[in-house]
């Protein structure tokens, strides 16, 4: 399962879970379903752009449940954690940056979907 607010991610997987939140959103979903037992499958920190910097994340995460996976907890606790430490900035885009940052996001998330 993929959890996006990239809409070219949902669009290219429709059975990935889509939401218009910011990344710390995306971050907070990830943890609720590694609390029902999902295990992460992608980084949340992926890539060389820092979260506070792209207004786009996608992550991928196991859609079978299980127990509490301790590791992937401990991953998102800190990507959440390295996103509250960063400046609070507001960057304003034009749309050519956006969909350069959408796509970037698409890369990453190929790389671990079949």
């Amino acid at each position: 399962m993929i959890i996006t607010n990239n809409p070219d991610v949902a669009a290219m997987y429709p059975d990935s879970r889509y939401s218009a939140c910011n990344v710390q959103g995306i971050f907070e979903a990830v943890r609720d379903e590694i609390h029902k037992g999902a295990r992460l499958l992608s980084h949340p920190l992926s890539g060389s752009i820092k979260p506070n910097e792209s207004p786009y994340k996608s992550v991928a995460i196991s859609a079978k449940y299980a127990n509490l996976d301790f590791r992937s907890l401990q991953i998102i606790e800190d990507a959440m954690t390295v996103l509250r430490r960063l400046t609070d900035k507001k960057y304003i885009y034009d749309e050519s940056i956006l969909a350069d940052f959408r796509i970037i996001d698409l890369d990453h998330i190929k790389g671990v979907s079949p």
